[in-house]
């Protein structure tokens, strides 16, 4: 990224001559092995001074701090290993890990675990005295053999990953907690390749009582089975969510894989990274995830982002080198601390952590004029536009800043030009995409006009995403279609963006807005998009709703979203959300060789039926013929419950014992015929299992 295009604001903020023999002194230090490395030393003693002292002064620590600041690789695994969150905690950790087994640490693999165990049992509430063993489990693993082979290739920022295992009970020895103990069962007992540990909890039932008839939720539901270690007790015992996400995750971390458990609402899953780069969920009900084990926040974008941080190494290694010197220059100097922030965003544009903390100093020391806070507005859109999320996140920071200093006329284009940035990128994940527009529309003042107007805008800009088009027409029906004085207004800047300006808030402006809306969330798999669509499109719905009788326990598919192998002019999208409801509605596939549709259910479940409702029992119903229904966990495998020659339905499919765990129902024509593909309700009923 060129110099002109990350944060060049010195000419309105800076109150006096740059010496240029400083900034150039910036660069050179950065750039050599040598200047780094004493740039980290000087970074730790600026923010563990007292401690290294105090290693110094006392004889069997004095050594090790002296060995410490003199290497490179273990300054480097301390200091360019994400955060230092506790300095003086993480360095006794260390020292402890040292002193104990000197000839141990003597080896690069140790040295890079040793330094992992210290960053995060340096964590708030993490117990120190429980770092040694923690340290010798995976030391002991990986001499005996028993770790997978990824673990020796890990650097120590990856490892952290893998050494955190544990959490669900704490670090008490009640019984309850996933110890050392534990990750020793888990070692032995559960032998995967990498990809198989995002399965891994499924070797454990799924039950809310025991045996006993005891929940989950008291006291005494794993009380009869004390003496066991509690990961085979959770597998002998079951569990819920909880235990089930604990299970796999502390399963891939015992042999040495990265992993953590995620909250979702209402749930726990967990994530494996089964190779370099690529983590994936695990027993995922949901997109909003957030990280119980993260480096920085918790969010899925970041952990993406993470990734794509480190792996460039010889930016990271440089940007953070500059990151020390602006941080010792801020209160001395911070017109040379604003050019080393300048200097690490121009090596690594794309680290995020950089940027939160760069303009958060803008903000509080530097004071930017109006002109300046539009300039790192941009440089921000541009740098993280891959990221929308890490972006906005970032601008949120200064937002508040910004239209303080800004001219009531120039905010809304403040956030106008962040949707031009990321209109045409997709984003490694769905994210608070709708919090952030509520954010924004707050921080406009909270006038429903100037909302409605603000709406339209970013509603025409993102015509042309794939992924954040549906989300802003769902924001946009939340806020406005709920008020009746805002409904026409609203209806009308549908029209007036997605049809011609005479559309205003007739049925056909409003039909043609929603269907690419509702299509453009059913790609892009945006559950809370389809849904607020699709009810929005229940009032183009003048049939009554399709009867058929039902099985016993809940109706699983409502809330679920469709995906669809394909559409065509006889195709209404805006009748997609009622197939999965007692509503009922249409889809209608486009000529095909196995055309189908594959609804994901609102709710994991245990079947007790399905019902398949077709549009078309007369001529065209033949269209339909052979039909096959199919049900899966994860949406990959697929397991055939039904088929079908007989065109008269409803088709009514009995599953009690059958499909025990579901999310996925797919529907299709089971011959190589090309020809339409139509029904109206795909209605699955059973017991939830989250």
């Amino acid at each position: 990224m060129s110099r002109s295009a990350v944060v060049m604001i010195l000419a309105s903020t800076a109150h006096g001559a740059v010496d240029l023999n400083n900034e150039a002194a910036l660069q050179t230090t950065a750039t050599t092995p040598q200047g780094r490395h004493e740039l980290a030393v000087a970074e730790l003693k600026r923010i563990a001074g007292p401690e290294l002292d105090k290693m110094s002064g006392v004889s069997d620590t004095r050594w090790f701090a002296q060995d410490l600041l003199a290497s490179k690789e273990r300054m480097a695994d301390l200091m360019l290993s994400g955060p230092l969150e506790n300095p003086a905690k993480s360095l006794r950790i260390l020292a402890a890990i040292w002193k104990m087994d000197p000839k141990g640490v003597a080896d690069r693999r140790e040295q890079t675990t040793a330094a992992a165990v210290a960053l995060m049992f340096a964590k708030d509430k993490w117990p120190e005295d429980r770092a040694l063993d923690r340290y010798k489990y995976y030391r002991d693993s990986r001499v005996a053999g028993k770790l997978h082979p990824q673990f020796d290739t890990f650097d120590t920022w990856e490892k952290r990953f893998v050494v955190s295992g544990g959490q669900n009970g704490g670090w008490s020895d009640n019984g309850a907690a996933w110890g050392d103990d534990s990750l020793v069962w888990l070692r032995d007992n559960v032998k995967l390749t990498a990809k198989e540990y995002t399965g891994a909890c499924w070797q454990a039932p799924y039950k809310l009582n025991n045996l006993f008839g005891d929940s989950i939720h008291g006291a005494n539901y794993y009380a009869p089975f004390k003496n066991e270690i509690h990961a085979e007790r959770v597998r002998d015992v079951g569990g819920v969510c909880g235990s089930l996400s604990h299970y796999g995750a502390n399963a891939a971390r015992a042999n040495g894989l990265p992993a953590t458990t995620m909250g979702e609402p209402g749930h726990c899953a967990y994530t494996v990274r089964v190779a370099r780069g690529d983590w994936e969920p695990a027993y995922s009900l949901s997109w909003q995830r957030g990280l119980h084990i993260s480096l920085w926040g918790t969010t899925w974008t970041q952990l993406v982002l993470q990734e794509k941080i480190f792996d460039d190494k010889a930016s990271y290694d440089r940007c953070m080198a500059h990151v020390w010197q602006a941080r010792a220059l801020k209160s001395k100097n911070p017109v040379l601390a604003e050019l080393a922030y300048q200097a690490a965003l121009e090596t690594q544009p794309i680290n995020y952590p950089v940027w939160c903390e760069s303009v958060e100093f803008l903000r509080d020391v530097r004071k930017p004029d109006a002109q300046a806070w539009e300039i790192i507005g941009k440089s921000v859109g541009a740098a993280l536009a891959a990221y929308p999320e890490a972006a906005w996140d970032v601008l949120s920071r200064i937002d508040e800043a910004a239209f303080k200093a800004l001219p009531a006329d120039r905010r809304m284009a403040f956030f106008l030009k962040y949707h031009e940035q990321i209109a045409k990128q997709e984003g490694p994940a769905m994210w608070e995409y709708e919090k952030a527009l509520d954010d924004q529309a707050k921080a406009l003042g909270g006038d429903p006009k100037q909302e409605l107007v603000f709406f339209e805008k970013v509603l025409a800009i993102q015509s042309a995403s794939k992924s954040w088009f549906a989300p802003t027409i769902a924001w946009g029906q939340k806020r406005f279609a709920a008020d009746g004085g805002s409904t026409n207004a609203f209806f009308a800047a549908l029209g007036r963006v997605f049809s011609s300006a005479a559309s205003g808030a007739n049925q056909d402006g409003l039909k043609s807005a929603l269907g690419p809306a509702i299509l453009a969330a059913e790609a892009a798999g945006n559950v809370d998009a389809f849904q607020s669509l699709g009810r929005a499109g229940r009032s183009f719905s003048k049939s009554a709703p399709l009867k058929a009788e039902p099985f016993p326990g809940d109706l699983l598919s409502s809330g679920g979203i469709l995906k669809i192998s394909s559409t065509c002019q006889w195709d209404h999208p805006e009748n997609h959300w009622g197939i999965l409801e007692e509503d009922g509605g249409s889809f209608h596939t486009d000529k095909q060789v196995r055309p189908n549709v594959v609804a994901r259910l609102g709710k994991l479940g245990d079947l007790s039926g399905i019902v398949i409702l077709g549009s078309d029992y007369g001529q065209n119903g033949s269209r339909q013929m052979p039909l096959k229904i199919s049900v899966s966990e994860d949406g990959s495998t697929w397991h055939e419950v039904f088929r079908t020659t007989e065109q008269q339905g409803p088709w009514r499919i009995p599953l009690s014992g059958k499909a025990t765990r579901v999310q996925y129902v797919k529907a299709e024509r089971d011959d190589d015929r090309t020809e339409f593909f139509h029904l109206a309700g795909i209605r699955v009923y059973g017991r939830r299992l989250q």
